[in-house]
Parts: C-alpha cells; structure tokens; sequence
C-alpha cells in the first residue's frame, strides 16, 4: 500500500501510506457493517480496545507519573479523559438509578412512582464534574507554587474522577450483597475514605510531595480540606452510622 499513490476518498489527495497526509483518514477503508459499527463505536465512543483500559491500569498502578507524562505531552496511549468521564458516568447513571444504589454523598430528592431518586445515581457525571472543579480550585489555592495552571489541575482531577468512576462501577456486585445483609451503610463510609485516601496518594505523588516539607505541610491541610469536605456531603450517612 505504501508503494503506489492513494487517492484520499476525503480529501482527494494524492498521497502514499497507511494515512493521508492532508486530512488524517486511513487509506485502509471497509463498507460499514455490523462489526465495523461496533468496533467504531467503542473506538469513538471509550477507546476501550486501548485507551481506557491503559488509563485504568496506569491511573492504578502509577498515577502520579502517568498524570505528569500526560500533561507533558505523552497522550497517545490515553483516552481523551472528558469523554472517559461523560461515558463511565453515563453508565454510572444507567446502573446505579436503576438498582437504587445509594452512595457516601448520596441525598433524597424526591420518591417517584416509589423508586429511590438521588442526584448521585442520575447526574454521575455533573456531580463529579462539580468535584473536579472543586478540587482542582483546592489544588490551585495549595500548590499553585508548582507552576501547573488550573486548566491542567481540572485535567488530572477529571482522570481522578473517571477512575473513581470505573470502580464504582466494578463495585456495583458488593453494594447488591451489602444490600442482603443490611451493611451498606458501613461499606458506603468505607468506600468513601478509601476513595478520600486514594485522591491525596495521587496528590502525593503527582506533585512529588517526598522530601519536600513544604508540599508535605500542603498536602496534609489540603487531606483535612477533602475530608470535612466528604463528611459534610455524606453526614446523613454518617450519623446513620455513628449512632447505629
């Protein structure tokens, strides 16, 4: 294919390779069937075959260094994370509303047609937008000194989000069990602590916080900031428990 010139179906430029180099498009085109539908989709839609998982994995293991690579430029092997973020959060939505699943920060609306509405289980993916934004205005206040500028703070904490997001959802079996025995309440605090003990490694981490007193003095009010933070939102569920 690369030894003889292409005529982009796109663009119509003449060119040699896997890619035209006007406008991007494969050279390599098949008639749109079933399996072409499907794997486009996942491919558009999550990266799934490559991106999502790699971010999950990396997000896991490394998330300080992968947060860095990413916002020095190493992009290709992640998914775009808003879209990550919209897309896990919409089955977030899809699974938690329809099982009537409560979360840590979960708060009534309303009961309709006698299901449970909550604004965690409906919006996943507004609310933990609103998190972000409200995270990433800490971090700017508590270590804009590193030189990252808010829009790159609100990018990690949307790949922080869409983490928490993925575990949500891997999850979903442990609340159903919980349910049987009535523990969910306890598990919805623990959850929540680890997801808060989560959120400050990653800080710890990313803005390389070891050896550093400064950062470390940081860091540790900014954990106190998250955690009366999380108390305030989930205190329903607290004092359920404190006075269980």
């Amino acid at each position: 294919m690369s030894n003889h010139t292409i005529i982009c179906k796109n663009c119509e430029n003449q060119f040699s390779g896997h890619f035209c180099n006007n406008c991007g498009q494969r050279a390599n085109l098949h008639r749109i069937d079933l399996k072409h539908l499907v794997h486009e989709f996942f491919h558009a839609l999550t990266h799934l075959d490559k991106g999502l998982l790699y971010t999950a994995k990396m997000m896991l293991l490394e998330p300080g260094q992968t947060l860095r690579d990413y916002l020095q430029g190493k992009r290709v092997k992640h998914s775009n994370p808003f879209l990550m973020l919209l897309i896990i959060g919409g089955l977030c939505s899809l699974t938690y509303y329809n099982f009537e699943l409560k979360l840590p920060s979960s708060f009534k609306i309303n009961e309709l047609d006698g299901g449970l509405h909550v604004i965690d289980s409906k919006f996943f993916a507004i609310l933990y937008i609103v998190y972000s934004l409200y995270f990433s205005i800490c971090d700017y206040l508590f270590f804009r000194y590193k030189g990252y500028n808010f829009t790159e703070l609100f990018t990690i904490n949307v790949f922080i989000a869409t983490e928490v997001l993925l575990t949500l959802l891997a999850l979903v079996p442990l609340w159903l069990i919980g349910g049987h025995f009535d523990i969910n309440k306890y598990l919805r605090v623990f959850v929540g602590l680890s997801f808060i003990s989560y959120i400050v490694f990653v800080r710890y981490q990313f803005f390389e916080v070891k050896g550093d007193k400064k950062a470390g003095t940081r860091l540790i009010l900014e954990a106190i900031v998250f955690l009366l933070f999380f108390i305030a939102i989930s205190w329903k569920t607290f004092s359920i428990v404190l006075t269980s």
